[in-house]
């Protein structure tokens, strides 16, 4: 599927490009600041998911078919391989793409908050909730928070799925930008990790970057990172849970740039 993205840094070209990619319920504009920031030095490219922002809908919403869209996009922004960054469920299709038949596509890797493991989150509440916005009655965001507050408790949390609302420029009328039944469909699959058809390791650098205030990087699972990535590092964003470039993004800019620049 062809993704639709937002490139910042045309003239920078030379120096490289950086590929950058959100996760579940998440858009390419989540990371417009840092994108743009990056840009200074560098071609940068944020990418809507399948099923996310403005790219098109599809009901498969397997990381297979994430890391294959992934590869279509890359060759179409580079002639050479990128700096492929990718958060939470982004960063698990960027996993996916290094460790396939087209990780060649891949210079190096940043993993934000992630890993290739199997987690037992549980997002059919956010599901219910966002099915059961009745958008004849709303008519604005902070309507759209209030009516996910009853399956939601945390209020950023309904902010950030509050983003995922669009508004008919005909009709006046609202509706969700995402796909929910292909999420709710591969719920299963989105907190997975599949094991079969990947290559043993990827052999490039990779940066694991995690919350301090998150526990998606386990330290018990670093023998398994290690395993599929030999040269991965890891650190740690203070003050940061899962949504680490929301909370903490000079932090994260920061360490961006250090790992670019090593």
């Amino acid at each position: 599927m062809k993704l639709a993205h937002y490139a910042f840094g045309e003239e920078n070209r030379d120096n490289g490009t950086i590929v950058i990619i959100h996760g579940l319920f998440g858009q390419a504009r989540n990371w417009t600041a840092i994108a743009r920031r990056l840009a200074e030095k560098y071609h940068v490219v944020t990418a809507d998911l399948r099923n996310h922002g403005r790219s098109g809908w599809d009901m498969e919403m397997t990381y297979p078919a994430m890391a294959g869209d992934l590869a279509e996009l890359i060759r179409e922004v580079s002639d050479k391989p990128v700096h492929l960054v990718g958060h939470s469920m982004g960063g698990k299709a960027s996993m996916m793409l290094a460790l396939s038949a087209d990780a060649e596509l891949v210079a190096d890797l940043v993993v934000v908050d992630v890993a290739p493991v199997v987690y037992d989150h549980d997002y059919t509440g956010y599901i219910s909730a966002m099915r059961g916005v009745d958008f004849d009655a709303v008519s604005r965001r902070a309507e759209v928070e209030e009516a996910l507050s009853s399956g939601v408790s945390e209020k950023g949390v309904r902010q950030f799925l509050a983003q995922n609302v669009v508004t008919d420029k005909d009709s006046g009328k609202m509706s969700w930008q995402v796909n929910i039944d292909a999420m709710a469909n591969h719920l299963d699959d989105i907190t997975g990790w599949p094991e079969d058809g990947l290559s043993d390791q990827f052999g490039r650098d990779v940066l694991f970057v995690a919350g301090a205030n998150s526990h998606y990087i386990d330290p018990k699972d670093r023998d398994h990172i290690k395993a599929l990535f030999p040269k991965a590092a890891f650190t740690i964003i203070k003050g940061a849970g899962h949504w680490v470039h929301a909370e903490k993004p000079e932090a994260v800019l920061l360490t961006l740039s250090a790992f670019l620049n090593r």
